[in-house]
């Protein structure tokens, strides 16, 4: 008997709903089987468009870049010619270093336009000159008005003017190794007041990032410095979790000053450096008045002499706390990494606390004491609420008194 395509009974819009929820390898291989599917491939509106998608896995990486842009300036063009509106396009072109601007513009201006909600877009490391990301056709009110996520990754230029139109369902937004100046940046969050998730990693260009109190509904915020940004100033009252990681750079690897108002809603702080830095002492000094509110802290720092005063005031609300410590020549035998029990003085509310300490070479041994050589604290704050405790790398020494 002929064996008859199930999907043929169903309405229309449910065969793209469910095409639409494949990813598009899996979504070709339906239009390969099933007539229903088939119709539906014709208007598939979410791209995702990269060597592997496009079946070029088994080629050499060299030999990729030519059929990647022929591929990808195919399908792009029968969408478009067929009136066939996108959706969704990820764009990932890491071994097309030669791809000419051109060719880029053409594509977007295609596909970013009104009911267009998501641009994820992936330059080549190796790029002969830097791309220019056509603002412009962020200037129309369609496209701009609905596309509600946007990515831009390795050697973009992003120059947002006032000619911008109002983005007012972007809700995410992540620039990596973009250039952007801080003017372009005032423009860009003047356009973004329904933005709920930000991601600044290392991006020349920026001196003092400015997160303005306009961005009512912005929840979560992520900066990565390398070189920049030097001072980064947070007014967004909702912000509820907010991470910070300062990459080596060989010329600069000072923690950023970090200054955040409007905090009362701010309760997942993760703080990291993989440089020499002063994240612990920013934290003793700091937190406690910028994140009175804060629930989970995470800190890691590189090379940082432990031996800071302890914090001024408390940290109530605070229920996880992990520190990471780094060395990368080994810590002196000053370094008294006990003095970071003032980190748990200042929690009453405490529920976990994990120390990680990691090091080259580590050249204490542990000391084993009496009580008149290591005498007895007495405990001033019992930590009812702990329950979870984990210690890997630590050595005792001499300096540490007993608890």
């Amino acid at each position: 008997m002929r064996q008859q395509d199930i999907f043929e009974k169903l309405p229309e819009d449910i065969i793209r709903h469910i095409h639409y929820l494949l990813p598009i390898q899996g979504a070709a291989c339906a239009a390969c089987v099933s007539r229903a599917f088939l119709r539906s491939w014709r208007c598939y509106s979410k791209l995702i468009l990269n060597d592997h998608a496009v079946g070029l896995a088994h080629i050499e990486f060299e030999e990729r870049k030519i059929p990647l842009i022929d591929k990808v300036d195919k399908i792009l063009k029968n969408h478009y010619h067929n009136g066939v509106e996108v959706e969704s396009l990820n764009l990932i072109l890491t071994f097309c270093s030669n791809i000419k601007a051109s060719y880029l513009d053409r594509w977007l201006r295609r596909t970013v336009k009104s009911g267009f909600k998501e641009l994820y877009l992936e330059m080549p490391l190796e790029m002969k000159k830097i791309y220019n990301f056509p603002c412009s056709i962020l200037s129309d009110e369609g496209a701009a008005s609905s596309i509600q996520s946007l990515r831009l990754a390795v050697n973009c230029a992003f120059h947002p003017t006032s000619t911008l139109g109002c983005l007012r369902r972007l809700k995410i937004l992540k620039l990596s190794l973009v250039h952007i100046t801080e003017e372009g940046l005032e423009h860009l969050f003047s356009k973004c007041s329904a933005l709920e998730e930000l991601s600044i990693f290392s991006c020349s260009g920026i001196i003092c990032l400015k997160i303005p109190s306009t961005l009512q509904q912005l929840k979560l915020l992520y900066v990565n410095r390398s070189k920049m940004p030097r001072v980064v100033e947070i007014n967004a009252p909702n912000l509820c979790s907010f991470r910070y990681e300062n990459a080596p750079f060989p010329y600069d690897s000072a923690l950023s000053e970090i200054y955040v108002r409007n905090c009362s809603q701010l309760k997942h702080v993760n703080l990291a450096s993989s440089c020499p830095s002063r994240v612990l002492s920013y934290a003793r000094t700091s937190l406690p008045s910028i994140a009175r509110n804060v629930e989970s802290l995470i800190l890691g720092s590189c090379d940082e002499n432990a031996n800071t005063p302890v914090l001024q005031s408390k940290l109530p609300r605070l229920k996880y706390l992990e520190i990471k410590l780094t060395s990368l020549a080994g810590f002196p035998p000053s370094y008294d990494i006990f003095s970071l029990v003032s980190f748990l003085d200042a929690s009453p509310a405490l529920e976990s606390f994990i120390l990680r300490v990691n090091q080259s070479d580590w050249a204490h041994y542990p000391v084993v004491g009496d009580d008149e050589e290591c005498p007895r604290r007495k405990v001033d704050l019992w930590h009812n609420r702990l329950r979870q405790v984990t210690i890997t790398g630590f050595c005792s020494a001499k300096s540490l008194p007993a608890y």
